[in-house]
């Protein structure tokens, strides 16, 4: 039986994507990784630099074309939304016309898995500025997810957001749950929410949904694979 192989292409300075697919992706899975230049300007990613991360993503896939995956897809939740609040859409369809094979980004992965849960009223946490934060919310938004609140953590380095822990951000959750929340996203494939996912949602009894969880989700579907992941978050419990 031919084992299913997946392609992921990360920012260059991510350093926490690799990881979440290294504890979650199912050993019957191969996945491969290709990293896009994520380039900065004075120092900080701007929302110019995701643009062209956005514009390049294409191209840079086909690097992982050549070892003939199952499926592809882009990871990086700020730069699959900023060409505007469908964007997302718009470039998971150019990456699967250009590459031939199931094609998909984080962006569209996320709407597809809080589609899939029921999520409702959600706690939107972006590790960044309310620039970024305020991208993420308005594609949400414009694809009919309804954001009860947003908060920005004011990070302005990706790689300082990949030092908070799992226990961190659950905290940091815990914090802003309300009644008015029924599910949470975390989003950034280089923080490690993906941990925290599972224990979050027993605590509070709503679904939780991450950047990287949802990812993995997305691109093992398009490859064809369904099945349960133990610790994975109820996005993976096998329905």
């Amino acid at each position: 039986m031919k084992r299913l192989r997946v392609g992921m292409v990360v920012p260059s300075l991510n350093t926490i994507a690799e990881d979440d697919f290294f504890l979650f992706c199912p050993e019957e899975v191969s996945y491969h990784v290709h990293r896009i230049r994520l380039r900065k300007e004075g120092g900080r990613v701007t929302m110019e630099s995701l643009l062209r991360a956005w514009l390049e993503a294409g191209e840079e896939s086909e690097y992982l074309k050549d070892l003939s995956p199952d499926a592809v897809v882009f990871n990086c939740t700020g730069a699959s939304v900023a060409n505007g609040p469908h964007g997302d859409a718009l470039l998971a369809r150019r990456m699967t016309e250009r590459l031939g094979l199931p094609a998909t980004n984080t962006m569209v992965a996320i709407k597809e898995a809080l589609t899939a849960l029921s999520a409702k009223r959600l706690l939107h946490v972006c590790p960044f500025a309310d620039e970024f934060a305020r991208s993420e919310r308005e594609s949400l938004e414009a694809s009919g997810h309804t954001v009860a609140r947003t908060v920005s953590l004011g990070f302005t380095d990706a790689k300082e957001a990949a030092l908070m822990t799992p226990q961190q951000i659950a905290g940091i959750v815990r914090e802003q749950i309300g009644t008015d929340i029924g599910a949470v996203l975390l989003s950034c494939a280089n923080v490690r929410a993906f941990e925290a996912a599972d224990g979050l949602e027993s605590a509070l009894g709503m679904p939780v949904v991450t950047s990287n969880q949802a990812t993995l989700w997305a691109v093992l579907r398009a490859a064809g694979w369904h099945g349960r992941i133990a610790g994975a978050g109820s996005l993976f419990d096998g329905k």
